[in-house]
């Protein structure tokens, strides 16, 4: 298991950070995100041998939202 949390940009509202962690969470492996809009930030909870940061990364941007590098 993998705790991290990254940055997101560009989540400015409650719809910004549901459509971020409904996006990820979605992602098999993942066992845990949540937002903290104050931050821009997502704490994540997830198995390094099913998703990747790049699986993450993408999910971000499918959501409309890009993770700092």
């Amino acid at each position: 298991m993998v705790n991290e949390k990254i940055k997101v940009n560009g989540m400015h509202c409650g719809s910004c950070a549901f459509a971020v962690e409904n996006s990820i969470k979605d992602l098999d492996g993942i066992n845990d995100a949540k937002v903290d809009l104050d931050t821009g930030t997502v704490d994540l909870d997830y198995d390094s041998d099913k998703v990747s940061k790049t699986d993450i990364d993408e999910a971000v941007k499918e959501a409309g939202f890009s993770v700092e590098k």
